[in-house]
């Protein structure tokens, strides 16, 4: 397997980002957008064929091609990528984005990376006229991308916690059942045990018949534990 089918398998991770977290990605493509003075500023993961926006300001976009993406050449390299006028430069001179509206000159980005070491994405700024940015402004958009990074490490991190025990809650409820079937069935004897006159101590049938009550009400009690802590 290729070095970027691995890379795909790490990006496809974090599509699914949970909604309730785009507010973070929202302040974070701001503050970008900000510091490095520009009117666009986005946040994106690069998938086979397509590049996913999933915060932006400034562009009402959501998807665009990758073959005509800055971004795909961006992922190339583990360092930050600066292109002070994409007029000319030869890999994107030509590029729709460039050539056609929004006339865009300048664009600069830090990659996002798995927790695997994969680059799956961009914190990039556009302008649509040339410039460059400071030591400090790149150092920023550096900063920033870590911190994409990291939201999303967490919400996947939530998103296996809950799987976890959502898996937790189905193994109780299994072993519940085959658990409770056999102190169902010897509560059943002690009952008949009970009915009929026995030579046995009835201070032993007493024991035994409490202890398997104990033992139904135990595992009650996990089974309800497991679930109230698996919500």
């Amino acid at each position: 397997m290729s070095t970027e089918i691995f890379r795909l398998e790490a990006t496809r991770r974090y599509l699914d980002f949970n909604l309730n977290r785009e507010k973070e990605l929202d302040q974070l493509v701001m503050l970008a957008s900000q510091i490095c003075g520009t009117p666009i500023s986005l946040i994106t993961l690069m998938d086979e064929n397509l590049q996913f926006i999933k915060a932006g300001i400034g562009a009402d976009i959501k998807e665009m091609p990758r073959k005509t993406s800055f971004c795909t050449v961006a992922i190339e390299t583990d360092d930050l990528m600066i292109v002070e006028d994409a007029t000319k430069d030869v890999r994107f001179a030509n590029i729709p984005v460039v050539a056609d509206n929004p006339h865009i000159r300048f664009y600069a980005s830090a990659n996002l990376r798995s927790y695997d070491g994969f680059n799956v994405g961009t914190l990039c700024v556009y302008d649509v006229k040339p410039k460059t940015l400071s030591a400090e402004q790149r150092n920023s958009l550096i900063a920033l991308a870590g911190q994409v990074s990291h939201i999303m490490e967490l919400d996947l991190a939530l998103k296996k916690l809950r799987q976890q025990n959502l898996a937790f809650m189905e193994i109780a409820r299994i072993q519940s059942h085959e658990l409770r079937l056999p102190v169902s069935s010897i509560l059943g004897v002690m009952d008949l045990i009970n009915g009929e006159k026995s030579d046995l101590n009835p201070e032993y049938l007493n024991v035994l018949n409490n202890s398997v009550i104990q033992l139904d009400e135990k595992i009650r009690t996990i089974v309800g534990y497991v679930s109230a802590n698996s919500a």
